[in-house]
């Protein structure tokens, strides 16, 4: 994954706003996930929205916070629902 592709994917702001390339790979990742079943729109609007699993927290937020595994646990339901 290249910054330059979640640049596209969400915006120059919150990519820069995902401090470590950690967190960048984390959301490209969970992206590329939602995007192969609902496409890359949905995927980028289900990154940065309000989710249920995550206590109406956003995915980016999660990441950015350290809690990958909490994200990717709401990924999965979703992908499942």
């Amino acid at each position: 994954m290249t910054a330059h592709a979640l640049t596209d994917v969400i915006g120059p702001t919150l990519t820069d706003w995902l401090d470590t390339d950690e967190h960048r790979d984390h959301a490209w990742n969970l992206h590329q996930r939602i995007t192969a079943q609902h496409g890359p729109y949905i995927a980028a609007a289900w990154l940065i929205g309000m989710n249920p699993h995550l206590n109406d927290d956003s995915p980016l937020n999660a990441i950015r916070n350290g809690h990958s595994a909490d994200a990717r646990a709401a990924a999965y339901a979703h992908l499942n629902d």
